[in-house]
């Protein structure tokens, strides 16, 4: 880790602000993976493609827009609410509930957040799941952003709208992200930024360094660590 026992957080940052999959839950579940699979389903069913030329679709509208739900809308007309009903419809039952994590959450004194390319829905379900949803105060969707996706700056600018962040405060804000590419428009805006380590981001980390503040193995160690418990 960055020094992280070094810094008095609760002193430094009034605002946390958490991303969703992949980050307030292990990684390695698999869960974003599920996610994915469905997604393929439902552009396979949808276009009447067959697995492979569905998946290059999903591929190349992630690739082109950062997240696939909004290439689809811009590209292809979707209408989005079918397509996030049926990709965030799986299984939770990897998830339990987390006396650990709550207990972490419910000692930072300032804001929290959650920041989504996700649907609000299917925040809930996972937050619910496991029970830590009473420790958010707002969560920011795909929907709140007008289905424009982390990293384009501009979901960033909605987000410090609806989160109450402005010049004077947002060096008061920290944000934690699985995903390397997101914390570059966050940190550029004056946020610090926090990176869940995971060797499917790492090549990525290691190119975009200057923009990440802090890392750690896991949610649950870095929290325990910035807050001395």
């Amino acid at each position: 880790m960055n020094n992280l026992q070094a810094m008095d957080f609760e002193k430094n940052y009034d605002y946390w602000i958490f991303d969703l999959d992949n980050t307030i839950y292990d990684f390695n579940l698999g869960l974003f993976r599920r996610i994915s699979q469905r997604m393929t389903i439902y552009i396979k069913d949808f276009f009447n493609l067959n697995h492979n030329e569905a998946l290059e679709l999903q591929k190349n509208m992630y690739k082109k827009y950062g997240l696939t739900l909004r290439g689809l809308i811009i590209e292809k007309k979707i209408d989005p609410e079918p397509f996030l009903q049926f990709v965030h419809d799986v299984d939770f039952d990897d998830l339990k509930i987390d006396n650990e994590l709550k207990k972490l959450l419910s000692k930072i004194k300032g804001h929290k957040s959650i920041y989504t390319n996700a649907s609000f829905n299917h925040a809930k379900n996972i937050l619910t799941s496991m029970g830590i949803f009473e420790e958010f105060e707002i969560i920011f969707d795909i929907k709140d952003s007008n289905y424009i996706a982390k990293p384009d700056h501009n979901s960033y600018l909605m987000m410090k709208a609806k989160l109450g962040l402005n010049d004077k405060n947002i060096n008061r804000s920290i944000f934690f992200e699985d995903t390397a590419k997101n914390l570059k428009p966050a940190s550029e805006l004056g946020m610090s930024t926090v990176w869940i380590e995971n060797d499917f981001n790492r090549d990525e980390a290691n190119i975009l360094k200057e923009y990440i503040n802090f890392t750690g193995s896991d949610i649950k160690s870095i929290l325990s660590n910035m807050l001395n418990s």
